[in-house]
């Protein structure tokens, strides 16, 4: 079991309304799925992907270009993409799809292909430029 512990306080503002991060941190609507002790939360979510939403609020609530925080790599994204669905963060699912999309069409990666056909997190329509 890997783990993640976020140390990091954001301002309420950061999280925006549609997301489960504002409905477990600033609305209280939805129970928080996280290990609890002593105000910290233990998230059970891969690291990697999760420093990369981190940068994504930072960057966001500070006006600047959150874009810059997404990975190069295909794999990268395509476990970004798994991570945003989960979280409910449509429009960095929808940019590391997009970035995923643009980088299959340079290189052949038809494994990448075969794994986001299969996830429902992946729009339908993702067509492989070697079919």
């Amino acid at each position: 079991m890997q783990g993640f512990l976020v140390i990091s306080v954001f301002p309420k503002k950061t999280f925006p309304k549609e997301t489960v991060f504002y409905k477990w941190f600033v609305a209280g609507t939805k129970d928080v799925p996280f290990i609890v002790r002593d105000n910290e939360f233990f998230i059970d979510r891969d690291p990697k992907s999760f420093a990369i939403i981190l940068n994504y609020f930072r960057l966001k609530s500070s006006g600047q270009l959150w874009e810059a925080c997404l990975p190069k790599d295909p794999d990268r994204l395509a476990m970004l993409t798994q991570e945003a669905e989960y979280f409910d963060l449509v429009q960095l699912r929808t940019q590391a799809i997009n970035l995923l999309q643009s980088s299959c069409e340079d290189r052949q990666t038809n494994y990448i292909h075969e794994v986001l056909s299969k996830s429902t997190s992946c729009p339908q329509g993702f067509n492989s430029p070697f079919d």
